[in-house]
């Protein structure tokens, strides 16, 4: 029976001056491992209140102890072992480190045992790692306690702290056979692309051989490790110019969505995960992990409990060796504990069509990582370590032992496309999978049950395995109406068929909305001012588009220059001349806006932005001024009315303009050109422009900034 023997030794002691009791807390350890952590061993010793006790302890294993070593001054020493003595006040580590005492032993040299003042001490060692591998499968790791002085006594000298279980079953769909035909990629390359594109792909279904075998970093099998456990996957047998695709996170079959491709009885599914109490089983790729699976950093951590759901779609292409190898690297980085759990990792193979092409069968198989075939305790080698050994089927623990037909699914359950009369199309996809196993074809039919026909169009009648069926709606030539028919998916007698119901509603188009108009502008200023007269204003609101746009001003049309849907800029018509208000209508798609009130005036100046021009015809601005005694030309609107023309600039009055009048080319634009003073000094000053009749105040525009050198 396999042992774990720990030894007490200690002189100068009366006889029974202490006496301890062995308990442990027993563990099932992976078979596979050449690292597994063992139960807690524990002391719980009586002795002379307040006494301490000197004594040596040594721990053994009737397998090699595989914990790290270290050198402490020439003496080998091993790491990640927990000694504590508890005297009352809590655990206290021992500091002393265990030297190694051959490959199976480790031994405390000098330590003192203190007991409390009620006479009890606690000794606690635990972190212990065993070469389980070496052991056979379900055996018992038993502890065995010898106190080797006559004045130390010990009961219970035999204690179980673990026992040995296969930890990894492994079962895979058909395996990849690279043939002529090839395997289509898409355009872009991510879990859900993949599938739509029906590229072709295996699976292998990873499951626990009790619970707990699959742990993150933080459980309990890995404390002071490198790593959770670990999964390695090896593929062989590739052609150079196959391309293999691997999802960069799995969830497992009892998170929220398994990851699956369709096969083993799930369905079509990137993942879906979120972070929970009692956790669920999760993998995340792992970057840069070497050929063993060791080193590198998961792709992914799950958030903090209660952070919400996350979907996975990303994959990650593996690069193919020159003898057609290839590997990836996956680790646990979620689990429950207290439930035994699976997953499935699809491969997805990327193959172009060659008729050249000998068809070759390749090979895809999972062990734990890293994998290692080095059973002693070594100052290098990762923890944990596990031999490349091949891992049953899990069948058995999953209960689908039996082969599994194909079967269809399909989703949606029906199908409903409303649109208006005259759309030209409208699309809808149907997803088409297996959720069972083995191969499935289908093919798909449409049939009409009123009326019209041939409204529906499909991007295939016909197909192999999981596939995104496109259906097209065409209504263009349909009146108003209700049609109805059915869409037949058919995949045989074993998968079955299923008869999804199609409604196509046409209903007529809605009445044009009337146009609003919410405010009149000056064009150059976009201030709310009287229009004027064989000028320019600009008009907002909404409803503007759609054919048959125009503009009224008391029955009188106007030019309309630029439109949007929210904005019109006009020239006032001419025949508004004399009068004060008029009655503003805007009229798009045969239907009037509201009449809006607005005053008419026979001046309303204006200067665009940006409209004063020196001699030379470049810009004013304050970076490129005017030079005085030059002349200027300013562009606006507003001054089209019959009577005087003036401007000021600096505080001067130019009475007479050396021209003032229409923008020769630009209709409802007037142009006034005049000379800077002589007088006036360099830097910015202000320039407006006025109008008046012959009876009436003159109303002048807004002053505009001008830059005189």
């Amino acid at each position: 029976m396999p042992v774990v023997l720990l030894v007490l030794s200690a002189g100068g002691l009366t006889a029974q001056s202490m006496v301890c009791a062995t308990s442990a807390v027993p563990t099932m350890v992976r078979a596979e491992g050449l690292t597994e952590r063992i139960g807690d061993l524990v002391l719980t010793c009586a002795g002379v209140p307040g006494s301490t006790v000197n004594a040596s302890v040594t721990v053994g294993l009737n397998t090699n102890l595989t914990n790290r070593i270290s050198s402490t001054a020439g003496s080998p020493t091993y790491t990640g072992i927990v000694f504590t003595i508890d005297s009352g006040s809590g655990p206290q580590p021992v500091l002393t480190p265990p030297l190694m005492a051959g490959p199976t032993a480790a031994t405390y040299l000098g330590i003192s045992i203190k007991f409390s003042a009620t006479g009890s001490a606690y000794l606690d060692v635990s972190g212990l790692r065993a070469n389980a591998y070496a052991l056979p499968l379900q055996s018992l790791i038993v502890a065995s306690i010898s106190l080797n002085s006559a004045g130390i006594g010990l009961t219970n000298p035999q204690l179980t702290a673990g026992s040995t279980n296969r930890g990894l079953y492994v079962s895979y769909t058909a395996s990849f056979i690279c043939a002529q035909a090839g395997s289509p990629v898409p355009a872009m390359i991510d879990f859900s692309d993949l599938i739509a594109a029906g590229t072709a792909y295996e699976t292998a279904r990873v499951t626990e051989g009790f619970g707990d075998a699959f742990q993150p970093l933080a459980g309990f099998a890995n404390f002071n490790a490198d790593s959770g456990e670990r999964f390695l996957i090896q593929y062989s047998g590739f052609p150079s110019d196959a391309l293999l695709y691997v999802p960069d996170v799995v969830a497992g079959t009892d998170a929220l969505q398994p990851t699956s491709a369709g096969d083993f009885g799930l369905n079509v599914s990137g993942g879906t995960y979120a972070p929970s109490t009692e956790g669920s089983l999760l993998l995340a790729r792992v970057n840069g992990a070497d050929a063993s699976g060791a080193g590198g950093t998961p792709v992914y951590q799950p958030g903090a409990i209660g952070s919400g759901s996350v979907n996975f779609n990303s994959v990650t292409q593996l690069p193919i060796a020159a003898d057609g190898t290839a590997y990836v690297v996956y680790e646990v980085v979620d689990a429950n504990p207290s439930a035994i759990e699976s997953a499935t990792i699809p491969t997805f193979l990327g193959l172009a069509p060659d008729g050249d092409r000998q068809a070759s069968t390749t090979t895809e198989q999972v062990f734990f990582a890293p994998s290692s075939t080095d059973g002693a305790a070594s100052p290098t080698d990762p923890l944990p370590r596990f031999v490349p050994e091949t891992a049953p089927p899990d069948c058995a623990i999953v209960g689908d032992c039996d082969p599994i037909p194909p079967k269809l699914s399909v989703n949606p359950s029906s199908l409903q496309f409303t649109v208006q009369a005259g759309t030209e199309e409208t699309t809808a996809n149907v997803s088409i999978a297996n959720s069972g196993g083995g191969e499935m074809s289908w093919q798909a039919s449409m049939t009409y049950s009123n009326g019209a026909s041939g409204w529906l169009s499909l991007s295939s009648i016909k197909g192999l395995g999981n596939a995104t069926l496109s259906t097209i709606a065409i209504p263009r030539n349909l009146a108003p109406g209700t049609y109805t028919g059915s869409l037949t998916v058919d995949a045989g007698p074993v998968a079955g068929a299923v008869a999804i119901p199609v409604t196509l509603s046409v209903t007529a188009p809605p009445p044009p909305p009337a146009p609003v108009i919410s405010s009149v502008l000056n064009a150059a200023s976009f201030l709310a001012e009287p229009v004027v007269p064989g000028s320019l204003t600009t008009v907002m609101g909404s409803g503007f588009n759609g054919s048959g746009l125009s503009a009224t001003f008391s029955n009188l049309a106007a030019s309309i220059l630029f439109s949007n849907s929210t904005q019109i800029n006009l020239l006032v018509p001419s025949g508004l001349t004399g009068q004060s208000s008029a009655q503003l209508v805007v009229t798009a798609n045969g239907v009037p806006s509201g009449a809006t009130t607005v005053n008419v005036a026979p001046f309303e100046p204006a200067i665009f932005s940006g409209g004063i021009v020196n001699q030379d015809g470049t810009v004013n601005s304050a970076s490129n001024g005017a030079a005085p005694g030059s002349f200027i030309a300013m562009w606006g609107t507003g001054l089209s009315g019959a009577g005087s023309i003036t401007a000021n600039i600096g505080g001067q009055n130019i009475a007479v303009p050396y021209y003032a009048g229409p923008a020769p080319g630009l209709p409802g634009v007037q142009q006034v050109n005049l000379q800077i003073p002589s007088s006036l000094g360099p830097g910015t000053t202000q320039v407006y422009v006025c109008g008046a009749v012959s009876s009436g105040s003159p109303v002048c525009s807004v002053p505009a900034p001008v830059t005189v050198n």
